[in-house]
């Protein structure tokens, strides 16, 4: 029976009934870090690249607004052990969010968080208020707000806010903190081995942030999704996938640095389906 499976799986045309091509390939698996990791996150953030250069306040003006801030939350490590720190990370961001909409309504974020050096998360988080706008005072050469205080009463630590000049530039001061990864900073690899290990997803968007940009972002494909395998390519509609299983690069006798390889050899083929 398992020798007619691999002459099905490996015929010399690689040709099924009714002429339908056949292929068998691996592709390389995502771990938080590895250049598959990197590779959907930049997919994810792509949208955002497309944002257009345009000013928010005009920095000499005397009455300065804005309602686009750059928030950082940093934990204080005399509150509680680093376990329970990440453990009710995301509830304090939640209550945090909750609050400020109750004072300010709606709210747009882009979020993620980074171990610090001893271990404990900081929040770092671009929020667009949709029905609001905060007074703002340049101080030190950064613009700050004159509202701080409802945020501090919104979160157990202490709390950084400036206000941005430019969508884009706020995206950036988040992406920083989200991709530098890449470059295995030592306290950005310990933010990928927690949040692993506390079950956190490294960085989130809301989803009526994609809506709230739609007017920054050039052209309309922020509205357009289609299905991608695993290659990132858009799927024919006339190609039907099957799962064969999860195997080591080993045991596919492949390089383990490829992100993807078509498999050929008769003796692999066979080997994966004992």
């Amino acid at each position: 029976m398992l020798e007619e499976k691999c002459r099905d799986l490996f015929n010399n045309d690689h040709k099924l009934d009714l002429e339908v091509d056949k292929e068998t390939f691996a592709v390389k698996c995502s771990k938080r870090g590895n250049d598959v990791y990197w590779w959907r996150v930049g997919k994810r953030l792509k949208f955002l690249n497309g944002l257009k250069d345009s000013a928010l306040f005009d920095p000499h003006s005397i009455n300065k607004l804005s309602n686009v801030l750059f928030v950082t939350l940093i934990y204080d490590v005399k509150r509680s052990s680093i376990r329970d720190a990440w453990e009710t990370v995301g509830e304090d961001f939640n209550n945090l969010i909750r609050n400020l909409r109750k004072k300010f309504g709606r709210i747009s974020h882009l979020r993620c968080w980074e171990a610090s050096n001893k271990g404990y998360p900081h929040i770092h988080v671009l929020m667009i208020f949709h029905d609001y706008q905060f007074q703002i005072k340049r101080i030190n050469g950064k613009f700050r707000i004159l509202e701080k205080k409802e945020f501090e009463k919104s979160y157990h630590s202490f709390v950084d806010v400036q206000a941005i000049r430019e969508v884009r530039e706020g995206v950036r001061c988040v992406k920083k903190y989200i991709t530098k990864t890449e470059n295995e900073s030592k306290t950005q690899n310990l933010t990928l081995a927690l949040c692993w290990l506390y079950t956190k997803r490294s960085f989130a968007v809301s989803g009526n942030l994609y809506e709230l940009l739609r007017e920054e972002i050039k052209g309309s494909s922020i509205g357009i999704s289609v299905q991608t395998n695993l290659q990132g390519l858009e799927i024919d509609l006339e190609v039907e996938w099957i799962f064969i299983g999860i195997f080591s690069a080993k045991r596919l006798s492949t390089d383990r640095i490829e992100r993807w390889k078509v498999i050929t050899h008769r003796e692999v083929l066979c080997n994966i389906l004992s």
